[in-house]
């Protein structure tokens, strides 16, 4: 496009000439839109937490009622759908229930998601006749609900910034975890009678030897650079 007046040529889009100022219009010239350099940002569509967390609860709720009417036609009493019931219950108390809550906080959540696994693990107990409950998986259960917890609690309020300390407590969490195993092995001797053949010595072996090993590198400043440089750790 072109001046009418001085004839300098024109690029799109100018209201004025450069050069004398006139006007940029003609009635009989349209202007040509060029396309946008860029596509015109659009917000994806996003779905809703809260309508996806009742659809999965739906489905969790929906094979639950089907097996419990099953269960009480068939048989007049619950039967095998109790445990379907209970291991449903539980598999959404694990992996659902935190999903509710904005701030999902571990400190909270696992102990409850333990309390659903050990009252499914009652529930099968009582309903098969079994007396390995509370002297086998209550104790074991328990024992790592604590060692857990007090992982979780120690990583979450006192590493902060001080990241050696997280060292520190991973390593004591191998050492003990090695020692529930030994756990394990004497509460099965004594709840069901099995002869104790001391293999828990071996995982408790490798757990100290990692745990041992960890603590080391918490405690050497020039060992933790090197293997950050080497393994960003």
């Amino acid at each position: 496009m072109y001046c009418m007046r001085c004839g300098v040529e024109l690029q799109k889009g100018v209201e004025k000439c450069p050069l004398c100022s006139l006007r940029v219009w003609h009635p009989d010239l349209t202007e040509e839109k060029e396309p946008a350099p860029y596509p015109r940002y659009t917000e994806p569509e996003t779905v809703s937490q809260e309508g996806l967390l009742f659809l999965v609860s739906f489905l969790f709720a929906l094979p639950l009622l089907i097996c419990l009417l099953v269960d009480l036609r068939l048989n007049g009493v619950v039967t095998w759908s109790g445990y379907v019931c209970f291991g449903l219950l539980a598999a959404y108390v694990c992996l659902c229930l935190p999903l509710w809550f904005r701030r999902r906080n571990p400190v909270i959540f696992f102990p409850v998601a333990m309390t659903a696994l050990l009252g499914l693990a009652l529930y099968v107990s009582l309903k098969t006749g079994g007396r390995w409950f509370l002297p086998f998986a209550f104790p074991v259960g328990g024992a790592l609900l604590l060692l857990t917890e007090a992982m979780i609690v120690l990583l979450r309020y006192t590493v902060g910034e001080q990241r050696h300390r997280a060292l520190y407590i991973l390593g004591g969490g191998f050492i003990a975890l090695g020692g529930l195993c030994v756990l394990i092995e004497f509460l099965l001797h004594v709840a069901f009678g099995l002869p104790m053949l001391w293999w828990s010595l071996y995982p408790l072996t490798v757990l100290f030897l990692l745990g041992l090993l960890l603590s080391i590198i918490g405690l050497c400043p020039p060992l933790r650079r090197s293997l950050h440089k080497k393994f960003f750790i």
